[in-house]
């Protein structure tokens, strides 16, 4: 039986309201969004985080209201990793169940908003900007609305153009995965791919005469492995390779971390602060 269509909405969350909920009283529908925001970080202050919890139970108490299902994902707003990764995974997860998904990049301070937008484009979300009429002028208007007061019945909200994002295959963008995770040798990642099944690595794709000759195998697979893949990754300038003894060292660097983040492959429980 098909499981049917939904539409959900991601939405980043900081000191709005009127961004966040307007939207769903006159023009978008949705049966779940999914409200990021951060709630009691350590990392920052006692008075931040009670400002921005104030403004969550408004949002979605507006929401539930509704009758939109509401799902909270506590992001650090302020580290752009973090967003991407969260944004990224919800909307795989989501269309793996062939759900439509937009992501509400208005609701949220600039940085969050360009991580978001970015993984919304990467993983082909709808993107879409909240046009405010005014801004809040006094403690009472911003306790009501949030930063920005939506005054028209009808919001105006611009959808923006998805640009063409160029990704590895997903076997190089598993590898960038492993590797936001730990540094590693091309020894430890030849292993992974032998022990994840990619064609070409295992055993039964080799001919007889190969697959009886452990050596010959094994250098095949690291000339297959370097010239095929990691030396694709070197030139899109997402790792370095260094050599170190017998085997080279392969890193990340800060562009490839970006591409393991909006790809969606990162589990949302990954820490990025230990990377």
């Amino acid at each position: 039986m098909k499981n049917i269509e939904e539409i959900v909405h991601i939405i980043p969350l900081g000191y709005e309201v009127d961004r966040a909920v307007k939207p769903f009283e006159s023009l978008l529908k949705a049966n779940r969004v999914y409200l990021l925001t951060m709630v009691e970080n350590p990392k920052y202050s006692h008075e931040m985080n009670m400002k921005q919890k104030k403004f969550l139970e408004i949002v979605r108490k507006n929401l539930e209201e509704k009758g939109i299902e509401v799902q909270i994902k506590n992001v650090d707003m302020f580290d752009m990793l973090d967003v991407m990764m969260n944004v990224a995974n919800i909307i795989r997860i989501e269309k793996a169940k062939n759900n439509i998904v937009y992501v509400n990049m208005s609701a949220c301070g600039r940085l969050t908003s360009v991580a978001a937008t970015l993984a919304g484009m990467a993983r082909k979300a709808k993107i879409y900007y909240v046009m405010a009429d005014r801004y809040s002028q006094t403690e009472s208007e911003e306790a009501i609305h949030g930063l920005s007061i939506c005054e028209r019945p009808k919001p105006n909200i611009v959808q923006l153009e998805n640009f063409e994002f160029v990704e590895p295959d997903d076997v190089g963008l598993q590898i960038l995965v492993q590797l936001c995770q730990k540094e590693m040798k091309s020894i430890n990642i030849l292993d992974f791919l032998r022990q994840t099944g990619i064609k070409g690595f295992r055993p039964q794709d080799f001919s007889e005469k190969y697959r009886h000759d452990k050596r010959r195998m094994d250098i095949a697979c690291h000339i297959r492995l370097d010239k095929g893949i990691l030396e694709k990754l070197k030139e899109k300038k997402y790792i370095e390779k260094e050599r170190v003894g017998k085997y080279n060292k392969i890193r990340i660097t800060e562009t490839g971390k970006y591409v393991a983040h909006i790809s969606g492959l990162l589990d949302a429980e990954f820490d990025v602060h230990n990377m």
